[in-house]
């Protein structure tokens, strides 16, 4: 590894460090690193070009497109909805609250892509319910913090979309890769509540109603179209009817007709949807550009290149390398948001992932499955931070709920990894019938 690269790498984690953002980070590290190695003419020409061609993108669309449906199914008060039919259902079990707040985050990750948009929802949505019944406040907080991370593996997962784009791996193939093992983690979640109910049974009453039949189905009706919107997504992707970026246009297009029909959305609320939709976008995509200016460094470098002809010839377990990327993923989830973390390493990982002949689908959800822990995980998981900020709870008491969580969260991982399978049958599935 040459000086130059080890300078610009150590430069980036110290303008991170000191708070600059992620994609500025990349643009000042990437540009000088550029400007040590091939001069100012070939710099500028980096940073002429790049910014366009990475922004101008069609597959990008899809990115913006969610959010914005996301946004205007928030302004439409779709989410506190969603919650209220789950508790509905359920919350006259022993800790039905917390079972109300899985299935409302599978609802809502299917509306979101964002864990940590997913987790700040929860938080002001089902953790005063908890309060007010007398939950565990570790157990009421792990629960909504790390049901938020749902969010980043069922569809329309943001994570999934970007791997897909900086991989050229086939979105829809990573969309419909996602929906098992996010099932499977909510599963994971919801077996994880039953057994520490009934371990602790002080941590999570039993509800004090019961709702008839006839208010249960009444429940439905507000959140319905919601649902229906969800399955004509996931099916027209499936099919391939359209494809992910269409279906976010499609998505917005209802999501906007729903919440206006609702008489729901002010033109207040419309200017604050497009507002949120466009911050949260452009820091993406600032992202993005950072990563490819980056990128095109680590290319003039030879380090990829160099890398991969050296793991071959150590003659190394391609598993063992696997396993060392997975650690790499877990810890820089503690520091990071999980889409810089995938923008930041992809460059590097995924051209020594493929020589090693790694299903690149798989990878995908491995690689986000893996970020998405590091996001709930002590020291610093990002999302126990956002729920102690909404809930006024101590972060250490989020942490303490969160860890029976993190024991499902990797025996979910383990299963994937050990029966690729259960990732790819849908894909598969689909893509035989298309």
């Amino acid at each position: 590894m040459s000086l130059t690269l080890i300078l610009v790498i150590l430069l980036l984690f110290l303008l991170l460090l000191n708070s600059m953002p992620v994609g500025f980070s990349l643009l000042v590290s990437g540009s000088a690193g550029l400007l040590a190695i091939a001069g100012l003419q070939t710099t500028l020409g980096v940073l002429k070009a790049s910014p366009y061609e990475q922004a101008a993108s069609f597959s990008l669309s899809t990115i913006p497109m969610f959010i914005l449906m996301a946004e205007f199914l928030t302004a439409g008060r779709v989410t506190r909805e969603l919650f209220s039919a789950c508790h509905m259902w359920l919350g006259r079990l022993r800790g039905g609250l917390s079972f109300a707040a899985v299935s409302a985050g599978v609802l809502l990750a299917a509306i979101s892509g964002s864990s940590s948009a997913s987790a700040g929802t929860l938080a002001s949505a089902a953790y005063p319910e908890m309060k007010r019944y007398g939950y565990d406040k570790a157990f009421a907080t792990g629960v909504v913090a790390t049901v938020g991370t749902l969010a980043m593996m069922i569809p329309p997962s943001i994570g999934l979309v970007l791997f897909g784009i900086f991989t050229e791996t086939s979105v829809s193939q990573l969309l419909l890769a996602g929906i098992i093992p996010g099932l499977m983690t909510a599963a994971g979640y919801a077996i994880t509540i039953y057994v520490i109910t009934r371990i602790r049974p002080n941590a999570a009453p039993a509800g004090e109603r019961v709702y008839t039949l006839r208010e249960k189905a009444g429940s439905l009706i507000p959140i319905w179209p919601v649902i229906a919107l969800m399955i004509v997504m996931i099916g027209s992707i499936y099919t391939g009817v359209i494809t992910p970026t269409e279906a976010g246009a499609v998505g917005s297009l209802v999501a906007l007709l729903l919440a206006v029909i609702k008489r729901r959305m002010t033109r207040s609320d419309f200017k604050t949807a497009l507002t949120n939709a466009t911050r949260n976008s452009t820091m993406i995509f600032i992202i993005i550009i950072g990563a490819m200016v980056f990128s095109v460094f680590l290319t003039l470098t030879g380090s990829t290149q160099d890398l991969i002809s050296a793991i071959h010839t150590s003659g190394m377990s391609r598993w063992w390398i696997f396993l060392a990327f997975l650690m790499m993923y877990l810890i820089l989830g503690f520091f990071l948001d999980q889409l810089a973390i995938l923008i930041l390493t992809l460059p590097l990982v995924f051209p020594i992932m493929m020589s090693l002949e790694f299903n690149p689908v798989w990878l995908g959800i491995v690689f986000v499955k893996t970020a998405e822990i590091g996001l709930v995980s002590p020291p610093l998981g990002l999302n126990v931070f956002i729920v102690g900020s909404v809930t006024n709870v101590p972060v250490g008491t989020v942490f303490r709920g969160i860890m029976p969580f993190l024991i499902a969260d990797f025996i979910v991982l383990a299963l994937i990894i050990i029966f690729p399978n259960l990732a790819l049958y849908i894909a598969e599935v689909a893509s035989a019938v298309n």
